[in-house]
């Protein structure tokens, strides 16, 4: 993959686009390469069939290898997520592609993007658009995501016994408290900040006041991105989708009637639909994106052979700029599991970049809740390291809090988008007591011990006051390091941390107001910050990093979560539910293993949902 830093304008092409009245556009091309290629098309006889584009699916931005699990126990077949830069890239070709006028966005199928993501790809269908194309959008029964998109379009069409459906966004948090106190399951809890909310389900049968109010807050402004941008691509007041966000299910007919679509066109896919609308039968299309292996199908035999004999293909890294992935729970580790980051493989990997010549600088691109306290520390100063050697930029995607934020505290750039969740600067350190349950079953745990210690992680009992004290004083200090890693890496005060500190989740926006991230801006923009720093002005190739992981570790990181287990189409809503209880069971089981007594904590809830 290359990127171009420099600006240059393709003269003496203009393109009238088919369904625009409007005056022609120039078409602007970045770099030399870009310059050349374009040259080279705008002297090739132009192809009149429109651009079609099927965008569907589950978008990760670093996808692992092998089958999904979970889709394919879900009756999904067995894909995995698509490349989200692979599409990023897609639209870049088409800004450079002087052969294609006009593209035919087909929406039909969900669409499985963040927050993040979305603002990435607003960005890049605005200079597809400034390119001169003319975007068209087809819709069937649109969410959140195909509206988002459709409003970056120039014209939208909507199947007329569809409709569309523009929730706001809203957090969804599972309460474990009254479950556990009829298993018979005692959670002890020591903590730093009174909002910390990854622990309030297992103490509160409902959620705080304060901290609902301050989530409300944060998902004020998360939502103000999404009202945005369909407001800017529809051309109508924010206030007035902010209200159609109330009513949320539009019927075709009111959809149009609010201005949310162009057409209304019979349910006949979007090709046929496009043409009916333009009364053009012979239109033909082209499809732009790119051409891949058919699948092969997964069966038994097939899948046993990839889990006996795992391979992994090593990315190679070609000189030039590397995007580091940190995807998934912090914890630690040596082996590598698909999902999560753990810490001995990312240290040997930030180490290694440290040695590489070929690597001229690194974007760390982060999406994590956080995870332990010990694994965030150990990838912070292999990070420190790196940024010693060579430039880096931090890029938050979806999420980047908590151990995820704590990473980044070494004093370089952060990029965040406005939906960015954010800081949760907080710890804590649980430990399950069983005591109740066991006795109801009638098991007893007896433990032979030289001093009071030997009963610190006792499955049956809760701690005792001085067994406590020892607990809180271990959060305490890993708070007071975590702390001190923000103010040193922020140049804040310990003292005004601490206000925004505590357990606190902000939005992108927020964290900007209060210093934690210094811009808003996608992968694209770190990536030219790290350029600028590497003293490379004009072409440059970047590898994603890790390579994906080999399909037995993809198993093995999804057996962790709870979907995996419930079989069967029927129980997919479950399935969808009980992925909120993913960190609780993570931390449960680490607790009971009892190999790390006084592991601390620095994690969010990870039930933000938007619907």
């Amino acid at each position: 993959m290359i990127r171009t830093l420099q600006l240059a304008l393709v003269t003496g092409l203009v393109v009238v686009p088919l369904f625009a009245q409007g005056a022609a556009t120039k078409t602007a091309a970045q770099g030399k390469s870009a310059l050349k290629e374009a040259s080279k098309k705008s002297a090739a006889a132009i192809d009149p069939a429109i651009g079609y584009l099927h965008l569907k699916g589950q978008f990760a931005d670093l996808p692992e290898a092998g089958a999904d699990l979970t889709s394919l126990l879900m009756g999904g077949g067995g894909g995995k997520p698509k490349g989200f830069y692979d599409l990023i890239d897609q639209f870049e070709e088409l800004v450079y592609d002087q052969t294609t006028k006009q593209v035919l966005f087909d929406l039909s199928g969900a669409v499985g993007m963040n927050n993040a993501q979305m603002a990435e790809v607003d960005r890049a269908l605005r200079k597809v658009r400034k390119s001169g194309k003319y975007l068209v959008a087809y819709l069937e029964n649109a969410g959140s995501g195909q509206m988002q998109i459709a409003s970056m379009c120039d014209r939208v069409l909507l199947a007329d016994m569809g409709g569309v459906e523009i929730p706001s966004a809203s957090m969804s948090v599972m309460f474990m408290k009254d479950a556990l106190d009829l298993l018979g399951v005692k959670m002890d809890v020591v903590r730093c900040g009174d909002f910390k909310g990854a622990v309030e389900p297992y103490l509160l049968s409902s959620m705080s006041k304060h901290l609902r109010k301050h989530y409300e807050d944060m998902l004020e402004k998360m939502n103000a991105a999404v009202v945005n941008r369909i407001a800017t691509g529809r051309k109508m007041a924010s206030a007035k989708v902010r209200g159609m966000q109330a009513q949320r299910l539009f019927t075709a007919q009111e959809a149009k009637a609010a201005g949310l679509v162009d057409d209304l066109v019979p349910w006949v896919g979007a090709k046929r639909a496009l043409k009916k609308v333009m009364g053009k039968q012979d239109m033909r299309f082209r499809d732009v994106m790119h051409q891949k292996s058919k699948k092969k199908s997964v069966n038994f035999l097939t899948m046993m052979t990839n889990l006996l004999n795992p391979k992994t293909e090593e990315t190679k890294i070609e000189k030039g700029l590397v995007v580091l992935h940190l995807s998934g729970q912090i914890v630690d580790g040596t082996s590598r599991v698909a999902g999560s980051i753990v810490s001995g493989p990312v240290v040997k990997q930030v180490r290694e970049l440290v040695k590489d010549k070929d690597v001229q600088g690194v974007v760390v691109r982060i999406n994590s809740p956080g995870g332990s306290a010990t694994a965030s520390e150990a990838i912070l100063l292999a990070l420190k390291e790196l940024a010693e050697a060579k430039p880096v930029v931090f890029s938050m995607g979806s999420v980047a809090a908590s151990g995820g934020y704590y990473v980044t505290c070494i004093g370089r750039p952060i990029f965040a988008e406005a939906g960015t969740v954010t800081g949760s600067i907080g710890v804590f350190g649980m430990k399950p007591s069983l005591g109740a349950l066991m006795r109801r079953v009638g098991v007893r745990e007896e433990i032979i011990g030289l001093d009071s210690g030997a009963g610190f992680m006792s499955m049956e009992n809760i701690w005792t006051d001085d067994q406590r004290a020892v607990m809180q004083n271990n959060v305490n200090q890993v708070y007071d390091r975590f702390t001190a890693h923000v103010s040193a890496s922020r140049k804040i005060p310990v003292a005004d941390v601490l206000k925004i500190a505590g357990g606190r989740v902000w939005s992108g926006e927020q964290a900007i107001a209060n210093k934690l991230v210094d811009k808003v801006g996608g992968l694209d923009a770190a990536l030219a910050m790290v350029a600028k720093e590497a003293g490379i002005d004009d072409e440059f190739e970047i590898t994603h990093l890790p390579s994906p992981a080999d399909m037995f570790s993809s198993l093995v990181g999804d057996m962790m979560g709870v979907k995996a287990l419930l079989p069967g189409t029927a129980l997919q809503l479950v399935a969808r539910r009980a992925g909120a209880f993913e960190p609780a069971l993570r931390i449960l089981l680490d607790a009971l293993e009892g190999d790390r007594p006084t592991r601390v904590w620095a994690m969010m809830p990870e039930g933000m949902v938007f619907r």
